[in-house]
């Protein structure tokens, strides 16, 4: 089995191909940091790829390390590896990073160890394992509970609480293994883990977590398509704001469509319910991307693969002879979506973006050979 693992919970960001029948880690890209996980992930990724020599496509599996951690850290791991395990319709599991950092240590499945995480607020990430089993569940109490947790028996700590909790508890001897969960450790975790369904992430901060939206029962081979006019421009709108911080005004649709060189596609069904919708721009036998947005709950139904289908079916007739894109480098999952239909990126596109609160995000920018 390969599967490709990351991790974004903590101080460090890491990436790791690990292939199972050989007990060997092809491709692997860690770093400490406290921050810019969102914009060293995705070239992590593409590194870790490339020294393992696979593409994407021979994935089995992806995981991802779910938390407890930081807020953000645990969304932009679990992001990018749902969007890939979408766009590759591959099984994605979950590991939890108290598991994940607890099974960095040597001799973890004979020994008892307690994962620790600093969690500010004079609290502590904990869990507690013993011969690779988990005695405890992710829990979040004071630093004396978290070292009263060994309970007099030879324990060892580790994370980053490891100084904190030794000093409350002189028994606990402190591990030599990184403090910061890493993804080659969750990769090999993954291997055992049975797939999931979906994927949660563990806020111990956050009990009140609204629960998603259900998708739409749609089926992919019910969706048509219909050429997209200015006269939809206030539906397309909305669709564009469900996906997009900066999203397209109706106004900036209806102008767009209105161009002689622009065209759009707008996926329904038997009733003319939209899902989502695409618009293009040629010239000189190029085709770019302008913009492809898909309702929030119509997603994972293979709506955007049907739409990039057809415009590049559409693109072939009418004599295109490359297709680029730009996409935000903190958009995950469009970006496995291109890899998939093979856009290679050839640049990048330095604060293209900007958002509400004034911050600029790159772009890459995105070529395919038709």
């Amino acid at each position: 089995m390969l599967i490709l693992a990351v991790d974004t919970t903590h101080n460090a960001c890491s990436a790791a191909v690990y292939d199972s029948t050989q007990d060997d880690v092809l491709g692997y890209q860690y770093s400490e940091m406290p921050r810019g996980h969102a914009e060293k992930l995705p070239e992590m990724i593409t590194t870790a790829m490339k020294s393992a020599g696979i593409k994407f496509n021979q994935l089995d599996r992806l995981a991802t390390t779910t938390g407890p951690g930081s807020f953000s850290g645990v969304r932009i791991g679990l992001a990018a590896a749902k969007g890939f395990a979408v766009s590759l319709d591959i099984p994605l599991v979950g590991i939890g990073s108290l598991e994940t950092v607890a099974a960095g240590v040597e001799g973890f499945s004979n020994k008892r160890v307690l994962a620790a995480f600093d969690a500010r607020r004079d609290e502590i990430y904990v869990q507690l394992f013993e011969n690779g089993v988990a005695l405890t569940q992710p829990a979040i109490v004071s630093p004396l509970d978290a070292a009263g947790l060994a309970n007099g028996q030879p324990t060892v700590v580790v994370g980053s609480a490891s100084q904190i909790l030794t000093a409350l508890n002189p028994k606990l001897e402190t591990a030599n293994a990184s403090p910061f969960p890493d993804a080659k450790i969750a990769a090999r975790l993954g291997v055992k883990r049975k797939p999931q369904e979906r994927v949660h992430p563990i806020y111990l901060r956050r009990a009140d977590a609204k629960a998603q939206k259900p998708l739409l029962q749609v089926e992919p081979s019910k969706v048509q398509l219909i050429e997209a006019t200015s006269a939809h421009s206030e539906i397309l709108a909305e669709i564009h704001r469900q996906g997009f911080v900066d999203h397209w005004s109706s106004a900036s649709i209806a102008s767009s469509l209105s161009s002689p060189a622009t065209s759009g596609f707008i996926a329904v069904d038997d009733k003319l319910n939209p899902f989502g919708f695409i618009i293009v721009r040629d010239a000189a036998g190029e085709r770019e991307i302008l913009t492809i947005a898909v309702q929030l709950d119509a997603r994972r139904r293979k709506i955007a693969s049907t739409l990039l289908d057809h415009i590049m079916a559409d693109a072939t007739q009418h004599g295109i002879e490359k297709m680029f894109l730009e996409v935000n480098t903190e958009n995950f999952s469009a970006r496995s979506l291109y890899d998939k239909y093979g856009f290679e990126v050839c640049g990048t596109r330095k604060n293209y973006y900007t958002s509400p609160d004034g911050q600029k995000q790159d772009a890459w920018v995105m070529i395919k050979a038709i």
